[in-house]
Formats: structure tokens, C-alpha cells, sequence
């Protein structure tokens, strides 16, 4: 099993810092998501962030995850993935996903998409970047994207592997064609009304996940499948309430001690998953996991 922390604002360490110490711990890979803000959080920007991580390391795996399609051109995002795969030496990839927070559009003037279009959409841009950073050029007419692309660049010796993020029937049907690796959402639900519901979060089950793998094997039986966690390591109030808020379901599994939470990230590899992605809800979480995930 592969675990990639992410770096978020609950972090209280710049980029550059956080990246080096993940790599001489010896995860397997770091990644970065793609928000204005979330609750309380302000998060730094994407590019500059992954940038700052690619100049601060040598051996480390790096990754969009996500991208957000709502915020981004697919020619932009290509761009910028072809930059980062040439500045990292070969070791970025370019996680793209649908987008999923409503507030954070709204409040900026955005229009935030039903889901049906924004899984359009999403399928739209993958195929445009598909193109872009396996050739530098693409000739596409969509129903929300037209692009006549004749070159972009600069354009590495190895395109960064296309990933992207799934939850429901349509999205693994259609988007999978086009990765080369998928992160499935078992918090698929929680995240469909445009905020995180803790309430469709708990009723997912480790069988939920194992459907999820099932539906991407019927597409695509070898590629490689990746996982969602939101973590939370520790005692106190704050994880009482959490652990509540979680019932029985999978995710209850991933709060608690460290013991605990790693033990249900390991069982993840029953259903499937060769690797996590590791999202702290309290900070320390990371830190806390690496001496029970890292051997």
C-alpha cells in the first residue's frame, strides 16, 4: 500500500518545509488540493504550492489532488502539469477532478454546475488534457469546451500520469477510459449536495468501497486504484465529536488512535486499493500514522 499525505492550511508550516519532511519520513508520495478556502482554512495556491514542494525535494512523488475543473481551463491545467512534471524531473502527477464545493463558488461569482453537468463537463476536460500533455496539441468541439490548441509545452521527456477522482456509476464509466490511475470517493455522497455532509459520509461501509473497485475492474481491470481518507488521530473532545458524527460506518475506522486509524487504512488493500490519500482532519494526524504506515 502507497499513503500520500495532502497539505492543507491546518498545517502550520510553509510548502517547501512540510514537502522535505514528508520525504525524509519516507511516505511514498505528497499531494496538494485545490481551494479558495474550506470553513476556516485558507488554502495557498495550487501551482505555487506544488512548485515550492518540487524545488524542496529530490525523490518524492507529487500530485494534484485535485485540481479543481470548476476553477481551471483543461489547456491551463495541462500547461501547468507539464511545467510541474519537467520542474519535478518526472515525478508529478496531474490529478484533475469535477469540482465539488458550492460555497466557495458562489461566493466568488462563480456559477456552480448541477452534477450532471459538471460530470460532462469533467469528461470534457480530461479528454482535452489527454491530448495536451501526451502530444502539446488538441482540436476538441464539446458542448461546454471548444479549443484549437496547435502547441503547448514545455513538453517532458515522460507525460505525468493522468489521475482523476470518481464516485458515482457515470463518472467511473466515463472518466476512467481516460486515466491512468483513479481515486475512488467513498465520500461520493457526502460531497454531491456542494458541501461535506458528515451524516452521507457515516453511512459509507468498507462493501460501498468494495463496489466502487468492483464498477472500475468492470472498465478497467488493471488500473491502478487509490482512496480518499479523511484521518483524524488523537483523543479529546474534538475526536469524540467526530467519531460520533461517524456511526459505525467505514470512515468511523479512520479516527481514533493511531493504532486504529492505520489498521483501517490497511484494509483498505481487501477492496482493492494500492493507495491513500491521506487528508488530516486534525492536525498531527500525518505525523501520528507515519511510525505504524512507514516500515
Amino acid at each position: 500500500m502507497e499513503y500520500f499525505p495532502n497539505y492543507n492550511t491546518a498545517i502550520d508550516m510553509n510548502p517547501a518545509e512540510w514537502a522535505r519532511a514528508r520525504e525524509v519520513e519516507g511516505w511514498n508520495g505528497i499531494v496538494a488540493s485545490d481551494h479558495y478556502w474550506i470553513d476556516d482554512k485558507p488554502f495557498p495556491h495550487l501551482w505555487v504550492t506544488l512548485t515550492r514542494m518540487a524545488d524542496a525535494t529530490d525523490r518524492i512523488t507529487l500530485g494534484s489532488s485535485f485540481a479543481n475543473n470548476l476553477f481551471r481551463s483543461p489547456v491551463e491545467f495541462a500547461q501547468a502539469s507539464l511545467a510541474l512534471q519537467v520542474a519535478s524531473n518526472g515525478r508529478f502527477e496531474a490529478g484533475l477532478g469535477a469540482g465539488w464545493n458550492e460555497l466557495e463558488m458562489v461566493q466568488t461569482g462563480q456559477t456552480y454546475p448541477p452534477a450532471p453537468v459538471r460530470v460532462s463537463m469533467y469528461r470534457e476536460a480530461m479528454t482535452i488534457v489527454r491530448d495536451l500533455i501526451t502530444t502539446g496539441t488538441c482540436r476538441f468541439e464539446g458542448e461546454y469546451y471548444n479549443v484549437d490548441v496547435p502547441m503547448l509545452g514545455p513538453m517532458p521527456e515522460k507525460p505525468p500520469l493522468l489521475v482523476g477522482a470518481c464516485g458515482g456509476p457515470r463518472t467511473i464509466r466515463e472518466i476512467t477510459p481516460l486515466l491512468d490511475r483513479i481515486e475512488v470517493k467513498g465520500s461520493g455522497k457526502a460531497t454531491r449536495g456542494g458541501a461535506l455532509d458528515f451524516a452521507a459520509l457515516a453511512q459509507t461501509t468498507f462493501d460501498d468501497i468494495r463496489a466502487l473497485t468492483d464498477r472500475v475492474r468492470a472498465v478497467n481491470e488493471h488500473i491502478p486504484i487509490g482512496f480518499f481518507a479523511l484521518v483524524a488521530v488523537g483523543e479529546g473532545p474534538e475526536i469524540d465529536e467526530m467519531a460520533g458524527a461517524l456511526g459505525n460506518g467505514f470512515y468511523s475506522n479512520l479516527v481514533g488512535s493511531s493504532e486504529k486509524v492505520a489498521e483501517g487504512l490497511e484494509s483498505l488493500g481487501r477492496a482493492g486499493i494500492s493507495r491513500v490519500q491521506l487528508t488530516e482532519y486534525v492536525p498531527g494526524s500525518i505525523e501520528a500514522l507515519a511510525p505504524h504506515l512507514l516500515n
